[in-house]
């Protein structure tokens, strides 16, 4: 952290008055995180700190080493009881470590002027007990597999639409992506399919075929015209 040359160190502004559990100070021009401290308190007991500070960049800021609690509207019965305003830029709530964010009522409303980004390094879930509502003209996913993944828009998909194809390992293979598993399988069952191929009497098929007689077809064909 830089210091301020003590040239530039004005110590007639400096205020400070302390006791045993209790410092207070004002106009120390010494540099701290935020520049010189314009107003300082700090409370030590039981070694607890607690600190409020306000620093010549123009920040407030509240330190305690327990729990902080903010309660408003005690004697209100209706109407907004704590407000946290970012009047020119964002809020931001961050847990540390281990720590969870809740946020509980009655009723729960976010309302954004243009996007809600809802962002999960793991899983997202939504759980409502008599059911979840979407209302927009456009709902659409990328999900690969689940029982809401996209069917029937895919190329196989579309091309086996109405058919029995796609039923099974097919299906998950066109909806899914396991094109992979399916592959393998197909690769242990080619052995199978190749002996069942060469046990095929293919002589017997030529003569069924030679036998069959298509006179009586062609007779009836030469009755109608462009068949003579």
């Amino acid at each position: 952290m830089a210091t301020r040359p003590e040239e530039l160190q004005n110590w007639t502004l400096w205020d400070f008055d302390e006791n045993p559990v209790f410092k207070f100070q004002t106009g120390n021009p010494t540099y701290g995180y935020g520049g010189g401290t314009i107003f300082s308190q700090q409370m030590e007991q039981n070694d607890q700190t607690s600190a409020i500070t306000l620093t010549e960049d123009g920040q407030l800021n509240f330190f305690n080493d327990d729990t902080i609690t903010i309660a408003g509207g005690i004697t209100k019965t209706s109407g907004e009881c704590v407000n946290i305003v970012g009047k020119n830029g964002g809020v931001t709530i961050t847990a540390m470590k281990n720590g969870t964010i809740k946020i509980k009522g009655r009723n729960i409303q976010i309302d954004a002027d243009e996007n809600i980004n809802i962002e999960s390094k793991k899983n997202v879930r939504i759980h409502g007990k008599s059911s979840i509502f979407f209302d927009t003209p456009n709902l659409a996913t990328n999900a690969l597999t689940g029982n809401l993944a996209p069917r029937d828009v895919t190329l196989g998909g579309i091309a086996f639409r109405g058919t029995k194809v796609g039923m099974g390992d097919i299906s998950n293979a066109f909806t899914g992506g396991q094109l992979e598993s399916l592959t393998s399988s197909l690769q242990a069952q080619a052995p199978a399919l190749k002996d069942i191929a060469g046990n095929i009497d293919t002589g017997a098929i030529s003569d069924q075929l030679s036998s069959i007689d298509t006179s009586g077809l062609s007779n009836a064909l030469s009755n109608f015209g462009g068949f003579g």
